[in-house]
């Protein structure tokens, strides 16, 4: 039985709102080009050595401050 789940439970702490920072997830992502992949690890995961999860980490915070 898979134990995914849509992202919104991860994101509320007692139906209120608040955003659950204790909580990892994993992300799966569909229909991206191999060719786009390989290109942001070429440009962007390079300066990551955590690579390419440390890297959208990154990306998200920094859209996030935006």
């Amino acid at each position: 039985m898979s134990r995914q789940r849509q992202i919104l439970p991860f994101l509320a702490k007692n139906g209120i709102g608040e955003i659950a920072e204790d909580v990892f997830v994993n992300i799966t992502l569909y229909r991206v080009p191999a060719s786009l992949v390989r290109e942001f690890a070429l440009k962007v995961c390079v300066h990551h050595p955590g690579g390419i999860s440390e890297a959208v980490q990154e990306l998200m915070k920094n859209a996030i401050k935006e």
